[in-house]
């Protein structure tokens, strides 16, 4: 059997849902079936959870059931604490119980006593979608003699291979991640030991998880921050930051862990994770891997549909380029600036709908700032100053969008600062040169004093919708008289 990404501690939007004294489930129906199964239907991708009733937890419990499974991608199970508030505390003793369809199992997992925890609860995580089975659900007093090893490091099963196995738990211990193609990082100082288990391959559309372990080894921390940046060609395309506030005590191995979809936008190839392990008052610590991202068949058909939907809209604006480009002239400084920030709204909300959220956020920053300088210049334009000159308002607008972009420079970097800097000093330049009587590339050079422009026209045929085709002929009055 295949291994299956351990689920240690879920996602606790369960605070309130906990606290009722029935089944409960996010991500899936619960059905009471007439014989006294809980019938459980998962209905989405990703880890969906279904979840006991609260359970006073002052001596060691021993929590038994039933369970099968149909056309899951997996099945584990653990223990939920919470405080006498009835809120999440922690979450530990995870048991892979199966993947895929299989029959009656018969599972156990003790649940000990824990400082401060009030009440316990018992969690079935599903992967994906399917149908799980819950029977014979029972709690009850562990003896002494079942309380599990603390230092197992993989789930056991009595008996031989047959329709129904037992499965006891164990709290979950170094390198027992099951993990299908699983790499380590780790560093190991005089005050800290952080070790980081991750899977080496996967899939545009995939839930990256990465489980950490860090042991004090002096004194009691209360904050570590933890950063991620993500690299692809050499370019920082991702960066994360959180601290992780709670006691660390020396000597003592916390988990955590970090879950992130990868967008279906995302380009194969291989990405360089940096992590940054800053303790309280300490030395930041650096871990560094790859992770490998290979494209399956829902990518490639993005990138066709794309590819499609592009090659439509270059048809589109070059049947309508003569029209675009004359509205476009006709725009004020700030209806160009306001037109961009538009063009960069649709883009995000592209780029949202395919599950590129963070990337969305940073295009939505940018239309913030198109947006700033267009209402701005709007304004001017409405009050029309005595001051006001347009060559030079033009050209502080694009300094001014450079300089909101210098001050992200965390979240673009510099570079797109400097090309818009580089912009503007081009328009600048275009403007001056204006200034001074030469004509600026593209422009329509004027009639020179003295010559009036005298324009014949001559009608050379007519188009099957009803327009004219015609012929301008200019001359000057100095050459007709000549």
């Amino acid at each position: 059997m295949k291994k299956l990404v351990s689920l240690m501690l879920i996602t606790m939007l369960f605070t309130f849902a906990l606290a009722q004294k029935e089944w409960m489930g996010h991500g899936v129906n619960i059905t009471l079936m007439e014989n006294g199964i809980i019938k459980a239907a998962s209905t989405r991708s990703g880890l969906n959870t279904l979840i006991s009733p609260l359970f006073p937890i002052n001596t060691t419990l021993k929590y038994s059931f039933s369970i099968r499974s149909e056309s899951t991608n997996g099945v584990l199970a653990e223990i939920a604490y919470f405080d006498e508030n009835r809120t999440f505390m922690f979450a530990k003793n995870v048991t892979v119980v199966g993947n895929g369809s299989f029959g009656w199992k018969n599972v156990e997992i003790v649940a000990l006593p824990a400082e401060g925890a009030t009440f316990s609860s018992l969690v079935i995580a599903i992967n994906g979608t399917g149908m799980v089975y819950i029977d014979n659900f029972t709690v009850s007093e562990a003896k002494p003699t079942e309380k599990p090893e603390m230092e197992s490091t993989t789930p056991t099963k009595t008996g031989a291979p047959k329709k129904t196995e037992t499965t006891t738990s164990q709290e979950i211990g170094k390198g027992t991640i099951p993990y299908e193609n699983s790499q380590k990082l780790s560093i190991d100082d005089d005050d800290i030991k952080v070790e980081v288990f991750l899977n080496k391959t996967y899939h545009p559309g995939d839930t990256i998880r990465a489980d950490f372990y860090i042991t004090n080894k002096k004194g009691v921390i209360y904050e570590i921050d933890i950063r991620l940046d993500v690299y692809y060609l050499g370019i920082k395309v991702f960066s994360y930051e959180h601290p992780s506030w709670r006691e660390y005590r020396e000597g003592k191995t916390v988990h955590i862990f970090q879950e992130s979809k990868l967008p279906v936008i995302t380009p194969p190839g291989r990405y360089t994770l940096k992590f940054y392990i800053t303790p309280a008052g300490r030395e930041t610590k650096e871990l560094e891997g790859e992770i490998t991202v290979k494209p399956n068949l829902e990518w490639i058909l993005l990138v066709v549909f794309s590819a499609f939907s592009l090659l439509g809209i270059i048809l589109l604006i070059r049947r309508y380029w003569r029209l675009l480009v004359k509205t476009y002239r006709e725009f004020s400084i700030g209806q160009r600036f306001v037109f961009f920030a538009v063009v960069g709204l649709i883009i995000a909300a592209v780029i949202l709908a395919l599950g590129a959220e963070n990337y969305a956020n940073d295009v939505a920053i940018v239309v913030y700032y198109l947006l700033l300088v267009g209402v701005l210049n709007e304004w001017v334009e409405y009050l029309e100053p005595k001051w006001d000159r347009e060559s030079i308002r033009e050209v502080s607008s694009v300094y001014l969008l450079a300089l909101l972009m210098y001050l992200s420079k965390d979240t673009f970097t510099v570079y797109p600062a400097i090309a818009i800097f580089a912009l503007g000093t081009v328009v600048g330049l275009l403007r001056l040169q204006s200034k001074n009587g030469e004509t600026p590339p593209g422009a329509k050079a004027t009639v020179p004093k003295g010559k009036v422009s005298i324009e014949e026209i001559e009608i050379v045929g007519e188009t099957e919708e009803g327009f004219i085709i015609y012929e301008i002929k200019s001359k000057s009055k100095k050459e007709k008289s000549g």
